[in-house]
């Protein structure tokens, strides 16, 4: 015979665990509905609200797979492409066959200059059958908007853009004759996109097949007149060739073709300071900090056109600014260094230059302008070091300096 106080406990028991799944269920409902809600959200390109309703149906349902890769979608839109990785790890992680989820995070692994993880991802996906129904469609294109745009999805069962990311990718880690055959097959199986033409052709350019390249750059203008990359790279070739006139047309008519695109104005900037023409990479470099503000190169390079054309406080400003996004970058603090030598202030030039050897230990320049910034505020015995190891780092002109200063 069960005693009374047991019999109250086992009816409790059961008590509990009814209420306990009925308030499982009812999350789940509230999860599926707030999932909805995200789902309108999204598709008015209300982000920030679909990202909420999402947060809401995961807090509900930690486990609520479409929830995590939708909001992933959100983030991504967002620009939050760490979080967005981390979201779509996670339907992975639930939903390990699905290859749109997959898809998405190999290609923000990509992005992410994850390479080999993306790798990883990118084959097996080779292995996983089309996706049979797909919500999702992806653009083959150049992220700056560039060029003819190929549709894909999961569904489809094409894989040319699959071979195209493993090129890419190939190419990125120094593989070169992988990254060609990777792209050879996505070219076999879309002779017709132009993409994949720049992609194999930079893949050439570094394995020194320069003649390879040009071909591939010329048949992807030929299947896209207005493709900024493939001008942009051809006209580098020309330039390293020495037909610099050739270079300049193409990549002026690059820029034209393409207003938004950073690189060919810095291609032509670059090519312009080379020639002397130093208003006209000056105007050039202006435009590419406008398009690409937060890229502390730009800053560094439009700084030396500053400083070849005497403007020191704009030099100083830009090579500060570069600094201010990037203090892990030697060549900022020698540039600054540079100018800040050249307006007599050796001590800061002194402090600017040390920073550059603690980033660069072998950076050989910087210890032969602090060598002399060093001599230029008194102190002869450092100068002496500084340019006696930039005399053994390969800079032939601290001889001359070394038998005045070491005595």
């Amino acid at each position: 015979m069960i005693k009374p106080l047991s019999l109250l406990l086992a009816l409790l028991c059961i008590t509990l665990s009814a209420h306990a799944q009925t308030a499982a269920l009812s999350n789940r409902a509230q999860a599926v509905e707030l999932f909805e809600k995200g789902e309108k959200a999204l598709a008015n390109k209300e982000y920030f609200k679909a990202q909420a309703h999402y947060n809401e149906a995961i807090r509900l349902d930690p486990r609520y797979a479409d929830a995590y890769r939708s909001r992933g979608i959100a983030r991504e839109y967002l620009g939050e492409s760490a979080k967005a990785l981390t979201d779509f790890s996670i339907y992975c992680d639930l939903r390990p066959e699905d290859p749109e989820g997959l898809f998405n995070r190999a290609v923000l692994r990509f992005e992410a200059k994850q390479y080999l993880p993306a790798r990883q991802d990118f084959l097996k996906l080779l292995t996983l059958p089309p996706s049979k129904e797909t919500n999702t469609i992806y653009y083959s294109q150049e992220k700056h908007g560039n060029g003819q745009t190929s549709i894909q999805t999961a569904q489809s069962g094409k894989k040319d853009h699959l071979y195209n990311y493993l090129g890419q990718i190939e190419t990125h880690l120094k593989r070169y004759p992988q990254a060609i055959s990777w792209l050879d097959s996505a070219i076999l199986l879309s002779p017709t996109t132009a993409a994949y033409y720049v992609n194999r052709g930079v893949a050439r350019v570094e394995r020194g097949d320069k003649a390879g390249a040009a071909a591939d750059y010329e048949k992807a203008l030929e299947l896209d007149p207005d493709n900024g990359l493939a001008l942009h790279n051809l006209a580098a070739l020309k330039s390293l060739a020495g037909d610099n006139e050739t270079a300049e047309k193409l990549l002026s008519e690059s820029i034209a073709k393409n207003e938004k695109l950073p690189y060919p104005r810095a291609e032509r900037a670059y090519q312009r300071l080379q020639s002397n023409d130093l208003k006209g990479a000056l105007e050039d470099y202006n435009e590419v900090v406008r398009l690409e503000p937060n890229e502390p190169d730009n800053y560094i390079n439009r700084g030396i056109v500053k400083e070849k054309m005497k403007d020191f406080a704009g030099a100083l400003a830009d090579f500060s600014h570069a600094i201010k996004l990037d203090d892990k970058n030697p060549k900022a603090w020698v540039c600054r260094g540079n100018v800040v030598s050249k307006l007599g202030n050796w001590k800061e030039a002194v402090e600017d230059y040390s920073a550059a050897i603690i980033l660069g230990p072998n950076y050989a320049i910087a210890y032969y302008n602090r060598g002399i910034a060093y001599q230029n505020s008194g102190n002869p015995t450092l100068a002496c070091a500084d340019l006696k190891n930039a005399l053994r780092m390969g800079i032939k002109e601290a001889e001359k300096i070394i038998s005045k200063v070491c005595k």
